[in-house]
C-alpha cells in the first residue's frame, strides 16, 4: 500500500531540496479535509442593504488531516528503540522548524495516491495518547494544516489575470508604475486617471511600494 510522502524545499519554486529531503508515513490518514474559497470585495452604497459583490482572487487551498504516530511495534519496520517524540520531532524538523537558508520554514509538496499538493504548514498540534511505565509517549495523534502555495509564475500560468473583464488586487511592487500595469492589464496606458480616482488615490506617478491597488473592469477605450 503506498504511504504519503512529505518533501521539503527551500525555496518557493521547489527547487532546492531541504535536508532531510522527505518523510513518509508510517500509517496513512484515514481522511482528509480540502477547502476552497473565494474573495469578493463587497460595494455598498450609503442606506442600501445590498451590494455588488466583485470578484478580487481566490483563497488559498487549504489541506487538513489526523494521522497516528505509533512506536508501540504494531507497525510494520519499527524498531525497539523508536519513540514517539523522535518522530514527531523528525515531522517538526521537517515542516515547522525555521530554515536558515530560506529565512522561513520550507514549502512542502504532499504525495499520496493521484494527490499533489503544494503548500506551507498552517498549524501542527499534537496529541500523546499513550505512555510507557516511564513517562515515555508511544504514540501520538498529530493534526496537521496547510496552507496551498504557488509561486506567481505558476498563479499566472492557472489564473490567468490579464483579462480586462475581471476585477484584480495587485500589489505594487519596487519598479511598478501605474501606467505600465494598466497597459499590461487593459492594453491602454491612459486609463490611469480612471483607476487612480477608483482607488482614491490623490496622484499616480508615486506610489508607495506594498500599496494594495483593485483594477476593475474597464473598457479600452
Amino acid at each position: 500500500m503506498e504511504q504519503m510522502r512529505m518533501l521539503a524545499f527551500k525555496d518557493e519554486k521547489f527547487t532546492q531540496k531541504h535536508d532531510p529531503e522527505k518523510l513518509t508515513l508510517g500509517i496513512n490518514p484515514e481522511s482528509l479535509k480540502y477547502d476552497r474559497g473565494i474573495v469578493y470585495r463587497k460595494d455598498k452604497q450609503l442606506g442600501s442593504t445590498n451590494g455588488s459583490n466583485t470578484f478580487e482572487s481566490y483563497e488559498p487551498e487549504k489541506l487538513s488531516f489526523n494521522f497516528t504516530v505509533d512506536t508501540t511495534g504494531v507497525v510494520e519496520n519499527t524498531k525497539d528503540t523508536d519513540q514517539a517524540y523522535t518522530k514527531v520531532k523528525e515531522l517538526e524538523d521537517l515542516l515547522y522548524t525555521y530554515n536558515e537558508e530560506g529565512h522561513r520554514p520550507s514549502y512542502i509538496i504532499i504525495a499520496y495516491g493521484e494527490m499533489l499538493f503544494k503548500g506551507q504548514l498552517a498549524s501542527m498540534k499534537i496529541d500523546y495518547t499513550l505512555l510507557n511505565n516511564e513517562g515515555i509517549p508511544l504514540r501520538a495523534t498529530v493534526e496537521l494544516s496547510f496552507s496551498g502555495f504557488r509561486c506567481s509564475e505558476e498563479d499566472k500560468k492557472k489564473y490567468s489575470k490579464l483579462s480586462p473583464d475581471m476585477s484584480r488586487l495587485i500589489v505594487i511592487k519596487e519598479n511598478d508604475t501605474l501606467a505600465n500595469l494598466c497597459h499590461l492589464i487593459y492594453g491602454n496606458s491612459r486609463l490611469v486617471a480612471q483607476v487612480a480616482k477608483f482607488n482614491n488615490l490623490n496622484g499616480f506617478r508615486e506610489i508607495p511600494v506594498g500599496t494594495e491597488l483593485l483594477f476593475p473592469p474597464l473598457k479600452k477605450s
